[in-house]
């Protein structure tokens, strides 16, 4: 291996273990409850994000469990609901919410849907407007500013959003006789902040270092 193939090795071992030990420090997760719940306390808080409640349709059981997780050294954040397995289908869900960001140097950067589900013809779309206004003007799925539509399961779609700290969002969940779905994920990121190119820009140094020492040491030895 060469110089700069072993510079490189240094520079990402020391980038992945910092990242790796801040996030499992930051990582935190906030339990919501079923939508009766967050419609009882609609504002929901993590780090700089507020999860607002907006509207719901259709007939949930109150089985769902609704949380908001977080990976501060990610700078994202995902809503997710589970305990939707009991619902087999045919059947229609969805619930609309806005999230802002409360830092005023922070911007979204992109938003992400994930889907997990079993049996045929399950559909979950998500659809993101750039005003409240759009938001209740588009209720068709696949009306939305930017959409995002994901067919009988998948690892995930993601959209680039522009640099925007406000956004307001609908997810539909549909499943036919045969569909059922038992988990959807939101995960909105955003650009990093300053500190987190600190935290870079630290790795990069220490692995440096590291890497110094051990051809001195080397050199000695021999």
């Amino acid at each position: 291996m060469n110089r700069t193939k072993s510079i490189r090795h240094i520079v990402a071992a020391s980038l992945s273990s910092i990242v790796l030990l801040a996030g499992a420090a930051s990582a935190q997760s906030t339990f919501i409850g079923t939508i009766s719940d967050w419609a009882a306390n609609p504002v929901q808080t993590s780090g700089d994000k507020q999860f607002t409640y907006l509207t719901q349709s259709r007939s949930w059981d109150n089985l769902e469990l609704f949380t908001i997780s977080s990976n501060i050294p990610l700078d994202s954040h995902s809503l997710t609901v589970n305990g939707l397995s009991d619902k087999i289908g045919p059947f229609t869900l969805s619930f609309g919410y806005e999230i802002l960001i409360t830092s005023t140097d922070n911007y979204f950067e992109s938003m992400a849907l994930s889907v997990n589900s079993t049996g045929t013809i399950t559909t979950v779309t998500k659809d993101i407007f750039d005003t409240f206004a759009a938001f209740n003007t588009g209720t068709a799925p696949g009306s939305g500013t930017w959409s995002l539509s994901l067919i009988n399961s998948s690892s995930g779609s993601t959209v680039s959003l522009p640099a925007i700290q406000t956004i307001w969002v609908r997810d539909t969940i549909e499943a036919s006789f045969s569909g059922s779905i038992l988990g959807v994920s939101n995960t909105a990121v955003q650009l990093p902040e300053p500190s987190s190119l600190a935290l870079a820009g630290i790795a990069v140094s220490c692995g440096g270092v590291a890497y110094v020492r051990r051809r001195r040491s080397a050199k000695i030895a021999t």
